[in-house]
């Protein structure tokens, strides 16, 4: 998250004279830290509070002895600006109702009012200060720029042996929520890490496996997880955070070998991850860690989401309301049979590097074959509204299944405004280039293979995956990093040719 340019500090209390002493201090400490000192800021300090006081006495003759008032200072490069925003009868025309106006503050430069509506008046007393920097700010970008950055994370040092990484305790809960609030601020995509009794019971439910890296005096410094939200034969590796005191030990690696065993002992088929697209670190991270590209997900997260203090490597230009994208990445746990795979002839070619580098031995087959006749329900449809992201996944082809999965996108972008559509069709089906060569002239771009995704029964539980997107929504192209030729070449055939690697 890069370090803001302006500090915003404010207040709420009752109007009340007795209160005083606080709304001097929050004036003082603004006026500090926008740097003021000596003469002119005991000056400033006065005239903020004669023109808080007389505010204060203009409502009590108005009749509203007591009203909230909400104190606000911000603080940029250019100047310091006080507003102090009252909810009771409305004001204006003279500053604080003391006559001859901007006399009453000999020091701000401007003083005015703007009215708010339902929210009542606002007075506002605005100075320029003595130069640009903000001390506080400076100090903060000189600490950030200082932090090792990234999770990668890999390589052991002479500390490393001091750490100890366990399974969850019934204690960890809040460690984890500040370890995930201090890698990406409030802006995290999974609002259950933010709160200890969620993190609590998902670990107590199965639905989250979480890892733990605790330092030699009992601190967690770090957290990796297994996530299975719907317990699955996959699971989901991520949520992997280590506070950036302890980076620089190899603590990654042992914690995702934790995971990966904890997958084996459930006996799933494999663990994927989505590694950010904003930047290559954790993507080469995985790849270290023996995983490999399968997909990317243009457009998975709201354009919202941040990396706080910087990471190497991360884009620096975005476009503007873009939403950001991830790659997945697959990890097995054990020795994959070989599939028969029905795509369109154009994606071979990716789709045979795709498997190659996954070490499965896979038959391409295109024939474009009609759809078989079948009963009961092959299409299922679901929101994400965390992500703004819709996924309808087909068990099996048949006639119905391109006009039920038209009916489910028009739902998804219309009434539920999805900003990214997955489309799963099952490989191991013949009906599957059929519908995926209709799809992609309808607008949807081939997003890659997403592995063991589609139910199966028996022994092979689940199956791979052709993976159709469609994005209604801007993507933030400018923003993508991808590492590796296979993570290159996925960023350029879902984006059609309109991305170009940084």
């Amino acid at each position: 998250m890069p370090t803001p340019d302006h500090l915003d500090l404010r207040l709420c209390l009752p109007g009340l004279p007795e209160l005083e002493p606080l709304a001097r201090d929050f004036a003082r400490h603004a006026l500090c830290l926008a740097d003021f000192e000596g003469e002119v800021l005991e000056a400033l300090l006065a005239s903020f509070l004669a023109s808080l006081a007389g505010l204060e006495e203009r409502l009590q003759r108005e009749g509203d002895p007591i009203v909230d008032l909400e104190i606000s200072a911000r603080i940029d490069a250019i100047a310091l600006e006080f507003s102090i925003l009252e909810h009771g009868m409305p004001l204006g025309e003279e500053p604080a109702g003391v006559s001859g106006g901007a006399r009453a503050t000999p020091v701000f430069e401007r003083v005015w009012w703007v009215q708010k509506g339902t929210s009542g008046s606002e007075l506002h007393l605005k100075v320029h200060r003595p130069h640009p920097s903000i001390d506080l700010l400076e100090a903060v970008r000189s600490r950030l720029d200082g932090e090792p950055s990234g999770p990668d994370d890999l390589e052991p040092s002479s500390r490393t042996g001091e750490y100890r990484i366990r399974p969850y305790a019934a204690t960890d809960g809040l460690a984890i929520a500040r370890r995930i609030y201090e890698a990406y601020g409030r802006s995290y995509i999974n609002p259950d890490l933010y709160v200890p009794e969620r993190i609590e019971r998902l670990n107590g439910d199965g639905r989250l496996h979480s890892i733990v890296c605790e330092s030699a005096d009992g601190e967690i410094v770090g957290h990796y997880a297994l996530e299975r939200p719907d317990l699955g034969p996959t699971g989901e590796a991520g949520q992997a955070v280590i506070d950036h005191r302890h980076r620089g030990h190899g603590l990654m690696r042992p914690m995702r070998r934790a995971v990966e065993a904890a997958g084996a002992e459930l006996e799933l088929l494999g663990i994927w991850s989505q590694p950010t697209a904003m930047h290559p670190i954790s993507q080469i991270m995985n790849q270290r860690l023996g995983s490999v590209p399968t997909a990317v997900h243009l457009g998975l997260l709201p354009g919202g989401v941040t990396l706080r203090g910087g990471v190497t490597g991360e884009a620096t230009r975005h476009a503007e309301n873009g939403r950001r994208s991830t790659f997945l990445y697959w990890h097995p746990l054990g020795e994959e049979p070989p599939l028969t795979a029905h795509a369109p002839e154009p994606l071979h070619s990716l789709l045979a590097d795709l498997y190659a580098a996954r070490g499965r031995s896979v038959t391409l087959e295109g024939d474009a074959r009609p759809a078989s006749g079948s009963s009961g329900n092959a299409v299922h449809c679901r929101l994400s509204a965390n992500l703004g992201c819709a996924a309808i996944t087909v068990d099996r082809i048949d006639e119905s299944t391109h006009a039920a999965i038209q009916a489910a996108v028009e739902a998804m972008t219309m009434g539920s405004n999805a900003g990214v559509v997955h489309v799963d069709l099952p490989l191991d089906d013949a009906g599957t280039p059929m519908v995926a060569a209709a799809l992609l002239e309808e607008g949807f771009a081939f997003a890659g293979v997403a592995p063991r995704s589609i139910p199966r029964a028996g022994a092979l539980r689940a199956e791979d995956a052709l993976r159709l997107a469609l994005h209604p929504a801007p993507i933030d192209l400018p923003g993508l990093v991808a590492e590796g030729d296979l993570g290159r070449r996925l960023a350029l055939s879902a984006s059609r040719g309109e991305w170009s690697p940084n």
